[in-house]
């Protein structure tokens, strides 16, 4: 699975930094009708997520998330076809559904190959490894960017789609786990969307996890527009933060195997995420930029312990909160915190901290964002014992086993609170 990530990552890292430019300086679609057609896809992406990920629970979820990369594969392909502006949104809605699937039915998949804080190290090693794919193809998508001609950018989306089909090469030898639910045993339909502490755990770790455009959206433009540090000061605070994300976020997963101790290290990346964005916030008005500068990495170092805490809590609570069985419903369900905040973050953003207006509102749109994040994250431990108390355990998906470390069978295994 982690050959399988870094391949597949590998190939969206090149295509990531060239495609916006593809699509309007070779298609020449106005910038406007891409930001539309992309809006378009990622919500028929975020409506598909759930559907998806309840046919992996019912065909099993190694094949789908399989299937799901052959479809972006073909998907991505047919890009260099598009001429219009149908055939863009056309294009763009499959290759979005595509990875909404593939994402649910990985996230099952994950699920059937450990138990407890097993499998949230395992996807916490796939964090790290995503990273490092996603560095190595926007580094390598320079040479594209360097040249600048329509062939270029054909053997770029080229390129991503073999990754693709690569991708799911290794995933033959995961082993091949029976459909957890059959027509038969299926519970109602949409039983997540009845789940009503699940749902309220999908919210808090979705509003959380604006962290994310925090760091790609916000700062840069922080950074460049209301601080003195220089322009090269965007390139190496987030560099910073791949390179920490990278080898940190499997150390930074201990301790997340049960509901209750997943919460409280979400509870934990909300103060985290406070203290780091009021550094970034007074790097705003230093007028010297070294200190600016020192602001801001000490922010940076602060905002990736929180985002890596947030992340290992959100992996465990995802997981230990859903029934077996349902695990690529639920999965799929849970994705749309995370979608639902990227779709509404650059305008929250905006208007919190970008807005015009004298320097003390967009300090004070940092200290509030950061407020309103640490107090949902604080809700958190409540909300997962509001699920515990209404009987959402799930049932080990594996047999307790002995721990690979200790030899004895861990507590993590032997009892899985949903």
């Amino acid at each position: 699975m982690a050959l399988s990530t870094l391949v597949g990552q590998t190939g969206s890292g090149l295509l990531l930094p060239v495609s916006a430019l593809f699509f309007t300086r070779s298609v020449g679609l106005p910038v406007a009708q891409v930001g539309t057609g992309l809006a378009v896809a990622g919500l028929v992406g975020l409506m598909a997520a759930v559907p998806l990920g309840r046919l992996a629970d019912r065909l099993g979820a190694r094949g789908v998330y399989a299937a799901m990369l052959l479809g972006q594969a073909v998907a991505t392909a047919c890009c260099v076809l598009v001429h219009s502006l149908v055939a863009f949104v056309f294009i763009s809605v499959v290759r979005v559904v595509a990875e909404r699937g593939g994402g649910a039915a990985r996230g099952a998949l994950i699920a059937t190959v450990g138990t407890g804080e097993g499998r949230v190290r395992l996807r916490a090693l796939l964090k790290s490894v995503t990273n490092a794919g996603l560095s190595v193809g926007t580094a390598l998508a320079g040479l594209a960017l360097s040249v600048d001609t329509r062939g270029a950018y054909v053997a770029v989306i080229l390129l991503n789609a073999a990754a693709y089909v690569l991708a799911a090469l290794p995933l033959a030898r995961v082993p091949a786990v029976p459909a957890t639910r059959s027509d038969r045993s299926a519970p109602a339909r949409h039983t997540v969307l009845r789940d009503r502490p699940y749902a309220v755990v999908t919210f808090l770790a979705g509003f959380t996890s604006i962290h994310y455009d925090v760091l790609s959206f916000l700062l840069p433009l922080w950074i460049a527009g209301h601080t003195a540090a220089p322009r090269w000061t965007i390139s190496a605070v987030i560099v910073t933060n791949t390179v920490l994300v990278v080898f940190l976020q499997v150390p930074f997963s201990k301790g997340t195997g049960a509901a209750p101790d997943a919460a409280a290290v979400v509870r934990r990346s909300g103060i985290v995420l406070l203290v780091a964005w009021l550094f970034f916030a007074l790097a705003g008005p230093m007028k010297g930029p070294w200190l600016s500068i020192a602001l801001l990495f000490a922010g940076m170092i602060l905002h990736t312990a929180g985002e890596l805490w947030h992340s290992a809590g959100s992996y465990g609570l995802s997981y230990e909160l859903a029934p077996e069985g349902s695990h690529g419903e639920y999965q799929g369900f849970f994705s749309l915190g995370r979608g639902t905040a990227a779709a509404l973050a650059p305008a929250v953003l905006t208007a919190a901290c970008l807005a015009g207006g004298p320097a003390w509102r967009a300090t004070g749109g940092w200290l509030v964002l950061g407020i309103a994040v640490a107090a949902g994250a604080a809700a958190m431990p409540v909300s997962v014992q509001w699920a515990l108390r209404a009987g959402r355990r799930a049932a080990p998906a594996l047999a307790p086993g002995p721990d690979p470390q200790t030899g004895t069978a861990s507590a993590s295994t032997i009892k899985e609170s949903a």
